[in-house]
């Protein structure tokens, strides 16, 4: 599977995010149907791209912004799947695992994945949570309503299939 990024999406945020973009497991986010209209990896891309640039206006970490956005819904499962289980409840902890197996993740990236559906989870201990939170509810929003956002828009990013 290839994933072709437009040059007007800046190089600084794909080097934040390069490696996990890259990973052969993360690429099957695009596999799962999110919000109805968008796949896994299209919305944890823009919650990234969202994140890293309100991040980096408001002084805040960039890197862990655009890291955790990435990896907020890192769950390797069709979430419509596991309905016995409230996924709005589990997902973040099996995300915070399969980040972990798959990437060194900062205790930091750890909390904000743990706590990116507050006010139904966790309260978000960092200024980069909180943003991550924000930016989650936002694309959600735009995505059911099918409302291209981020990076969703003028197809800056392309997935093949190969």
């Amino acid at each position: 599977m290839d994933i072709t990024v437009s040059n007007d999406v800046e190089a600084e945020f794909l080097r934040e995010i390069e490696s996990i973009l890259t990973n052969t497991d993360y690429k099957k986010l695009s596999n799962y149907v999110q919000h109805k209209n968008t796949t896994r990896l299209m919305h944890s891309m823009n919650v990234a791209y969202i994140s890293w640039k309100f991040a980096r206006m408001t002084g805040c970490d960039s890197r862990t912004a655009a890291r955790g956005g990435m990896l907020h819904d890192f769950c390797l499962y069709d979430f419509r799947e596991k309905a016995e289980e409230a996924q709005v409840f589990h997902h973040p902890k099996i995300a915070a695992q399969t980040s972990q197996i798959h990437f060194q993740i900062s205790a930091k990236e750890r909390q904000a994945i743990l706590s990116h559906m507050f006010p139904l989870g966790p309260v978000p201990a960092s200024k980069e949570a909180w943003i991550i939170s924000f930016a989650d509810k936002i694309c959600a929003v735009t995505e059911r309503f099918r409302i291209d956002i981020a990076l969703a828009r003028k197809n800056r990013v392309h997935v093949n299939a190969a």
